[in-house]
């Protein structure tokens, strides 16, 4: 059975061109990150992954370092977009617990028991963004993404089970 190496029907997509160099994101100078920004993107992600139980300051500090990688590859409207939904999220969440100042200075369950007020307020979507940035981030980590299931064989890349034109990996093993 042949591998796929694309989603369903991708024979028949056009092939893009490669970016020029110039245009590729990776060539982009980076751009520093504001500490507010940084302060604040490090206490959301705090408060959406304190679930995990003692989650390591080290995939916190990769976080943060990927992060300011993608910020500082970002342009002008996303950058504007992504900091805006940040900072707006670090100082209005504090006042659905009753508290001044910006998210990052509360404790973590007092950071998460906002957010969570904020999402089932009419103001949740000033959350999306920001959770959204991050979550893509923190489920590109390498632990996180053993502990979910979902390392990049599973997402195409050729090896052990990777997809099938019927749906099923090489090597899964199918109950009769």
């Amino acid at each position: 059975m042949p591998i796929l190496t694309g989603p369903p029907g991708h024979e028949h997509l056009p092939h893009l061109a490669q970016p020029a160099p110039e245009d590729d994101v990776r060539n982009r100078p980076k751009v520093p990150v504001p500490g507010a920004v940084q302060r604040a993107a490090r206490g959301v992600a705090e408060a959406l992954f304190a679930y995990e139980e003692g989650a390591e300051k080290a995939r916190f500090d990769w976080l943060e370092e990927d992060f300011t990688a993608f910020y500082g590859h970002s342009q002008g409207r996303a950058r504007l977009v992504l900091s805006l939904a940040l900072l707006a999220l670090a100082w209005i969440a504090p006042l659905f617990v009753f508290r001044f100042g910006p998210l990052w200075r509360l404790p973590v369950a007092l950071r998460t028991e906002a957010l969570e007020r904020i999402e089932s307020s009419p103001l949740a979507p000033t959350a999306l963004a920001a959770k959204a940035i991050l979550c893509i981030l923190w489920f590109e980590h390498p632990e996180t993404m053993r502990e979910t299931s979902t390392e990049p064989t599973c997402l195409g890349a050729p090896g052990v089970n990777a997809p099938t034109d019927e749906g099923e990996g090489e090597g899964d093993e199918v109950a009769a």
